[in-house]
């Protein structure tokens, strides 16, 4: 029962620190949009070539299908996010095996898998953005897939996993409690 305790403890820290991140992302990705003139030019501006970089500010209409093209992946980020607050939420009242942790384990891996898919075809059109007003001929689409987006692909595999786990476990739970 000692470890039940600091798992309690423990999930309580998690369960704030993703309270904070639920509402930290969002405030980042808006930020990000309406700030992103403001920045240092090399942090936007996409170079292909050993050209100078030539800064210029993007005009109102790219910012807003930036901002827009960035919703899809924050929103189902904000969603896994919510999802592991409510496996913490769990842990925190002492529930460890239930089937509503299956669940949110399974949506959890489902939504990362869709997170990176999200992601990579925002990147995609962020490259796009930021190259409009380059010459013609010089505009990027820069397609990026990588050990990032590899590494939270196999977490999802292994959350899905720890899904099947967790439903073997509470149905063992279940069975031993039938058990006189």
């Amino acid at each position: 029962m000692e470890n039940l305790s600091r798992v309690k403890t423990l999930s309580n820290w998690v369960y704030k620190a993703l309270s904070i991140g639920i509402l930290f992302i969002p405030v980042y990705y808006v930020s990000y949009w309406f700030l992103v003139n403001h920045i240092m030019p090399p942090l936007i501006v996409v170079n292909t070539s050993a050209t100078p970089i030539t800064p210029h500010e993007l005009p109102i209409e790219v910012l807003a299908a930036g901002f827009i093209s960035s919703l899809p992946p924050l929103l189902v980020l904000v969603f896994v996010l919510l999802n592991l607050r409510k496996i913490f939420l769990f842990y925190k009242d002492g529930v460890i095996f239930s089937f509503e942790h299956v669940i949110l384990f399974k949506r959890t891996a489902k939504l990362l898998s869709t997170w990176v898919v999200l992601s990579v075809i925002y990147e995609s059109i962020k490259s796009v953005l930021f190259s409009l007003n380059n010459p013609v001929g010089k505009i990027v689409l820069s397609v990026r897939f990588g050990s990032e987006e590899l590494t939270v692909i196999m977490v999802a595999a292994f959350i899905y996993i720890i899904a099947w786990v967790m439903d073997e476990g509470r149905a063992l739970a279940e069975e031993n409690q039938m058990t006189i």
